[in-house]
Order: structure tokens, then C-alpha cells, then sequence
């Protein structure tokens, strides 16, 4: 690939990703209510299947082969970081109690994230 044509591909992915103030002030206003309904949405799926998944980063120790000052190449022992991820048993009681409290908020939060959009509409108007 030519480095002009990855320098393009880099600009538009760059600029893909930008969005409007308005855009910004909106997903910015909404956040912490479209999280707590994404997290309801997971302690339900927990539930359901009765158990959750746990990633843990684990070092091990493998053999490499390195290079010498000459150049030369040799066996070495070298560290690596990788994720394991387990399943692990839920605890029903800690996740009820934690979905019925974010069953609470989610009124207050809903109002909120209405009340902050309102003001992201008045104070970046929708282009004509």
C-alpha cells in the first residue's frame, strides 16, 4: 500500500470520527442514561444464564529467540500478557439489588438526560 494512499485512508477514518458539537453535547447529555440501561441489560443476561465473564491478564513465561550484539540469534526467555477469560458464578443477590437500584435512577436519569438535550437543541441549533 502507498503511503499516500494510507495517509488517506488515515484522514477519512480521522474524520469519521468527529462529530458535531451538537452531536457531542447530545451523546454527552444521554451517557449516563444509555449506560445504566446497557447495564441492566447485561445483570439480565447474567441472570439468565446464571453466571458472568470474568477476564483476568496473565504473564507467562516463553521461550523466544533474541538477538545478540553481533547479530547473532539465541533462545531467551521472554514475558508475555495475555487475557483469560473464565466464567464465573453470579451472585443473584448483589445483582438484584443492584438492578433495583438502578431501576430507581432510571427516572431521575431519564429526566436528566432530557432536561441536558433540551439545552444542547437551544444552544446548537439543527442546521437548515
Amino acid at each position: 500500500m502507498s503511503p499516500r494512499l494510507t495517509l488517506t485512508i488515515a484522514a477519512f477514518a480521522l474524520l469519521s470520527a468527529c462529530a458535531t458539537p451538537r452531536e457531542a453535547c447530545l451523546n454527552a447529555a444521554a451517557g449516563p442514561w444509555r449506560s445504566a440501561m446497557k447495564e441492566r441489560q447485561r445483570i439480565a443476561a447474567d441472570l439468565a444464564r446464571g453466571y458472568t465473564f470474568e477476564t483476568r491478564y496473565e504473564r507467562h513465561r516463553v521461550l523466544a529467540t533474541c538477538r545478540g550484539p553481533g547479530g547473532g540469534r539465541y533462545a531467551c526467555w521472554d514475558s508475555r500478557t495475555e487475557p483469560v477469560t473464565r466464567r464465573e458464578p453470579v451472585d443473584r443477590a448483589a445483582l438484584l439489588a443492584r438492578d433495583r437500584e438502578l431501576q430507581r435512577a432510571l427516572p431521575v436519569l431519564r429526566s436528566e438526560a432530557a432536561r441536558d438535550s433540551a439545552q444542547c437543541r437551544a444552544t446548537y441549533p439543527a442546521p437548515e
